[in-house]
């Protein structure tokens, strides 16, 4: 019976020593990357503060791509004359179309004018024609009149 409460014993302090050993390195871990990580702090202050002195010079990083400021300024500059020039022929479609658009009202215009100018010759055929048959009939009524 000793010699379980014996084992019990060792078993409960040989536990806390061996999760204590493996929290230090743990810990001795999390040290060394925070070291790393202050040094790539360190780094990257280093180069900012170059890039900020003599930012023609200097190699920065944007966006994950390497370059120099002039570089990427001439990139940004293209990428604004594109955009100018894509808003020069936005305007000039949009022009156009309103040209078109006033094409369209003005035809679309002349074509009621030309209707109503086609219903009322229409009502002219017509009425002529219904003089016609009347000059028709009158002639046919002569005619059988002139041969009783």
């Amino acid at each position: 019976m000793k010699q379980i409460v014996i084992v019990t014993c060792l078993i409960a302090l040989v536990f806390p020593l061996a999760l204590t050993g493996c929290c230090r390195v743990q810990m001795a871990t999390l040290q060394e990357e925070l070291n790393q990580t202050r040094v790539e702090r360190n780094d990257l202050r280093a180069k900012l503060e170059t890039a900020v002195r003599t930012p023609k010079q200097s190699e920065v990083q944007v966006m994950g791509l390497t370059g120099s400021l002039s570089e990427f300024q001439k990139q940004i500059d293209a990428f604004v004359s594109f955009r100018e020039e894509l808003q020069k022929r936005e305007d000039e479609l949009a022009r156009l179309r309103q040209a078109a658009l006033a094409e369209a009202k003005t035809a679309q215009e002349r074509m009621d004018q030309l209707g109503t100018k086609l219903q009322a010759e229409t009502e002219r055929v017509v009425l002529l024609q219904g003089q016609l048959k009347q000059a028709q009939t009158a002639i046919i009524e002569l005619q059988d009149k002139l041969k009783e």
